[in-house]
């Protein structure tokens, strides 16, 4: 009895555990389901096209609504109240500038309201680093917002008192290597220039006149619209060069793939072939099926967008060049900053002391560039070398510092005791201010 007792507890126990054991499992089992879900969810999220507008996709019929659809997908993707993350407000601005030039223009509520957030994009960046000399603006990304400024109709060269003119070819000589070896990159740079109307840039042409093979449909794009828009003849054979590789680019219809067709179909618009008017028809058509047959009118990219709406309204970025009768000086007027230079020579020679007659450069210019006019206007001699962070002084007055002693040109600005910046293109004259060069 006693031992039926016994086997009895031991059956319930047992019964016990693997009811547990089956809780277990069923719990871990509901938790996998649940977890593989979100993950199912977060890779695809619902596509809710319920707005965007649906037609046959055939060009010129459905190029409209592509651009409709993408200024929908714009603004149903906007990150923040100003704008989009990461740099990505000229892209807006030039594919929905260019793409719906009607509606988007001075005045209009949301050209404004894209104008100010290309703004905050550069005044955020201009705060943490006024000469824009980081790799990240450094390399492009300034000239792709000047183009933006222009479409958005304000002057580039008086932008809340910096001259970004300036500062993008201050940055072309800081990153000399880097555009010497890209013409992409030279090419945004010319074009900003060209659509700015600033002429000075005989050192980029010549990158982009290289005759070395093109490597990508990106930079034959580049180049030919940056060199379209200088409207000389004497850049034919490298536009021709372009226009070539372009063509050969072209296979089953498209340039690869949405973003590179896009900006070719920019390129070629402002060719005078006349085998290329069938090649844009049969692009135009890949991007209206790509987009509105394949996509339910959705994008991928802003930067996407800045190439695809403008292709579908038939637009380029050289069009952005005198769009705008009046350009807007942004608050903040540009205004002229002097500064007074002076050399003591301390431990190489102790009697050079001199003070220099005020120099004036434009505000949001560098000490390099205050230099650099001094020279140009008086006396005042002094040698720099480049380094991996910044221009450095190297001679001053032909006193020379040997590189592998202890001794430099330090720079102060008079008043504070503290040495100031060893990088002169990173010194940021205030006007009246007094800069003392001086060898210890």
């Amino acid at each position: 009895m006693v031992k039926d007792s016994e086997d009895l507890i031991q059956r319930k126990g047992s019964r016990r555990n693997m009811e547990r054991f089956c809780l277990i499992v069923m719990v871990v089992a509901c938790l996998g389901l649940i977890i593989a879900l979100i993950s199912y969810l977060a890779s695809n999220p619902p596509s809710d096209t319920s707005d965007y507008e649906m037609v046959q996709p055939q060009y010129p019929t459905s190029a409209e609504y592509a651009i409709s659809n993408g200024e929908k997908w714009l603004k149903d993707n906007q990150k923040t109240a100003m704008g989009w993350m990461n740099q990505q407000n000229a892209d807006a601005m030039l594919g929905l500038r260019l793409g719906r030039m009607s509606m988007y223009r001075p005045g209009n509520c949301d050209f404004n309201t894209l104008s100010k957030s290309v703004e905050y994009d550069l005044l955020s960046a201009l705060m943490r680093n006024p000469a824009l000399n980081d790799i990240t603006w450094g390399r492009s990304l300034l000239g792709k917002y000047i183009i933006a400024l222009r479409a958005a109709c304000i002057d580039p060269k008086d932008f809340h008192g910096y001259n970004l003119m300036t500062i993008l070819n201050n940055q072309y000589n800081a990153f000399n290597n880097f555009y010497s070896a890209r013409r992409d990159a030279t090419a945004m740079l010319v074009l900003a220039k060209c659509v700015s109307e600033e002429m000075k840039m005989s050192s980029q042409i010549t990158v982009l006149q290289n005759n070395s093979a093109f490597t990508s449909v990106v930079e034959a794009s580049l180049v030919h619209m940056a060199l379209s828009c200088l409207n000389d003849t004497m850049y034919y054979p490298t536009i021709t060069r372009a226009e070539n590789y372009l063509m050969s680019m072209f296979t089953n219809g498209s340039f690869g793939d949405t973003y590179t067709t896009g900006i070719a179909v920019q390129a070629l618009t402002r060719s005078n072939r006349t085998d290329a008017d069938d090649t844009i028809s049969a692009a135009l058509l890949y991007l209206a099926q790509e987009i509105q047959g394949n996509r339910n009118g959705m994008f991928r990219t802003v930067g996407e967008i800045s190439h695809v709406l403008p292709a579908l309204a038939k637009m380029s970025y050289v069009d952005v060049k005198g769009k705008c009768t009046e350009l807007t000086k942004s608050q903040g007027t540009s205004t002229n900053t002097n500064v007074t230079i002076k050399v003591e020579g301390g431990v190489i020679n102790s009697t050079v002391v001199k003070t220099f007659t005020a120099v004036s450069i434009t505000q949001g210019q560098s000490l390099y560039d205050a230099l650099v006019a001094l020279r140009d206007s008086s006396d005042f001699t002094f040698m720099s070398a480049m380094t991996s962070y910044g221009r450095i002084l190297t001679s001053v007055m032909n006193l020379e510092i040997n590189p592998n002693s202890v001794q430099s040109w330090n720079i102060y600005l008079s008043g504070n005791p503290n040495k100031q910046s060893m990088y002169l293109d990173r010194i940021m004259p205030t006007d009246g201010s007094t800069y003392i060069l001086k060898a210890e």
